[in-house]
């Protein structure tokens, strides 16, 4: 008897050591690392059965950020010197977390590319910045063939959505090497940095709301299931941004203006930097309703999911405060560089193959070694 416990016991731990070894080889540091997955003996035939490589149209919508605006910061001596330098007037939409596709960037885009090499609408290189303000978006530096289907633009509002589907739809459609009505897309919607900072002492404070921002956000997610067939739609959750105060302040990394370690630019780009702790404190009460609003969304067209559509919500509860000061573009300090963009594709790519009930709800914190999730024969992006 004793020693058919004892057997039993080995055999309990030797199993547990080898679950424990699976599971630590389900991460890797880089997507390069990962195994590719097994060919498909059959479709998937709904949005609960999609595996990376049945993405074969990547798309994201958003603000400066998936636009990957300053993301390189300001090179001195390449274009310029200080804040007049090109650089810090462009977008390095390669680079972009949620959907760059330049060589060896980490992004989102390029982690489904590993496992579909044939995926399209990933964003290549950099142009100067497309300009938004309030309900005027001026097009004349999108550059189709560098942007494909990153539809974001500098200084957008959740207003400016319904601009951003005007470009997507018309250009997805156009796509050489897809058929538009049977392959399946991803879809990752970012945005609400510029709607909290448009809260103070912005001719378009009415439109920031949180009734306005969710009104805005249904808007495009609707349109999208009435307009882009087999498609899964990623709402990845708003950033906190008013951390980005207390963590550049006085820093001369920063780029101050006049020499003034005070006067950094992001004062100027977000109007609530100029004021006092309150309208700080009241974009985090907006950010928070904007993400409840997410999920109020994310609830409703669970009900309304199909066999070619669904909605999943992704939370971004990142701890920015706790960011390196080089994670942030030093052109400005309140745009993410790259190492800040390279670790949310980590993030957000994990969070992807987990149900909510398992997303962590304690704020994400910033490692350099962050890992990336390397999927599963099995695993599903999950919609549940």
């Amino acid at each position: 008897m004793l020693q058919n416990k004892i057997i039993a016991s080995l055999m309990v731990a030797l199993t547990a050591s080898m679950q424990f070894t699976v599971n630590a080889q389900q991460f890797a540091s880089s997507i390069s690392e990962c195994p590719k997955l097994p060919g498909r003996t059959s479709p998937p035939t709904n949005p609960r059965d999609l595996r990376p490589d049945d993405i074969k149209v990547i798309a994201a919508m958003g603000d400066s950020i998936m636009a990957g605006f300053a993301l390189e910061g300001v090179n001195d001596g390449k274009g310029g010197s200080s804040i007049l330098n090109i650089s810090s007037i462009t977008e390095y939409r390669g680079q972009s977390w949620g959907i760059g596709g330049d060589d060896n960037a980490i992004t989102i885009g390029n982690f489904v590319n590993h496992y579909n090499s044939s995926v399209e609408g990933r964003s290549k290189g950099s142009h100067l910045a497309t300009i938004c303000h309030g309900g005027l978006c001026l097009d004349a530096f999108r550059n189709q063939k560098k942007d494909v289907l990153n539809a974001a633009l500098s200084g957008g509002l959740a207003m400016n959505l319904k601009d951003e589907l005007d470009y997507l739809i018309p250009r997805m459609k156009k796509l050489p090497n897809i058929n538009f009505e049977t392959d399946w897309k991803l879809i990752t919607i970012q945005i609400g940095s510029n709607d909290q900072c448009a809260s103070c002492l912005n001719p378009f404070s009415g439109e920031v709301t949180v009734d306005k921002y969710s009104g805005y956000l249904e808007a495009a997610v609707e349109r999208i299931k009435k307009e882009i067939p087999r498609v899964l739609v990623n709402l990845v959750g708003s950033f906190n941004v008013s951390a980005v105060y207390d963590l550049t302040k006085g820093q001369e990394y920063c780029r101050p203006l006049f020499n003034n370690p005070d006067a950094i630019l992001n004062r100027v780009e977000c109007s609530c930097f100029l004021f006092d702790d309150e309208a700080r404190s009241n974009m985090d009460v907006l950010s928070n309703g904007y993400n409840q609003g997410l999920i109020n969304i994310y609830n409703k067209y669970k009900d309304q999911e199909s066999d070619t559509f669904a909605v999943r919500y992704t939370p971004a509860q990142i701890d920015i405060s706790g960011f390196p000061l080089e994670g942030m573009s030093n052109m400005d300090c309140f745009h993410p560089g790259k190492l800040v963009h390279q670790w949310v594709a980590k993030i957000i790519w994990n969070s992807l193959f987990l149900p909510q009930a398992e997303i962590p709800t304690s704020m994400y914190q910033y490692k350099a070694d962050e890992k990336v999730y390397c999927p599963a024969e099995t695993d599903r992006f999950r919609v549940d």
